[in-house]
């Protein structure tokens, strides 16, 4: 379902604050329980019907940013290389803990752009996550869609400050140098 126009409106807002040049397409959903983007050509976030009538017009904003940040950052490229490493490598438990390492860490790293875009209030923005779960039916504090735990990411909202931006090229060679040990570990059987 098509979502209002003002709510259209925040999301180009938002977009705009976190230069993200890409059309971004925004719709209601009635089946999904949580916001999430779909697609990575023409990528749609997916709100909840509960979303958009139980958060205020702020938590929308928070919760559109952190969604605009996994389109920003090209997280779909990094999911997609994680599954492929994955299915090569299902029976290597180092290669599962990575794999939820970085998964933790993308949502980390979505969550402090989102706060700091949002004004940088990191107390607000764990309420919304909390509000957020409590919208959620059936669940309570459960596990994020990405693996990691809601009330994980609270706690490191309410703990620390946001830490310092990396160069998007250090984190590439950081994964990329986890990935290849990793490769080759397993090859050579050590």
């Amino acid at each position: 379902e098509s979502v209002s126009t003002a709510l259209m409106e925040q999301l180009k807002n938002v977009a705009e604050r976190l230069g993200l040049a890409r059309p971004v397409q925004l719709r209601e959903s009635l089946v999904a329980t949580v916001p999430l983007v779909v697609g990575w050509l023409r990528p749609m976030i997916l709100l909840p019907s509960s979303v958009i009538s139980g958060l205020s017009v702020k938590q929308l904003e928070m919760i559109l940013a952190h969604e605009l940040a996994h389109i920003r950052r090209h997280d779909y490229l990094v999911n997609l290389l994680q599954s492929v490493i994955e299915t090569l490598l299902f029976y290597h438990p180092g290669v599962w803990w990575v794999s939820h390492q970085i998964r933790k860490e993308r949502e980390h790293c979505c969550d402090d752009l989102a706060v700091k875009v949002c004004g940088g209030d990191k107390q607000s923005y764990a309420r919304t996550l909390a509000e957020l779960d409590d919208l959620r039916p059936n669940f309570s504090l459960a596990q994020a869609v990405s693996g990691g735990s809601l009330l994980n990411r609270i706690i490191r909202l309410a703990d620390k400050a946001i830490p310092r931006s990396i160069d998007p090229r250090q984190w590439m060679v950081g994964l990329s140098s986890i990935l290849a040990s990793l490769f080759i570990f397993t090859v050579i059987g050590v």
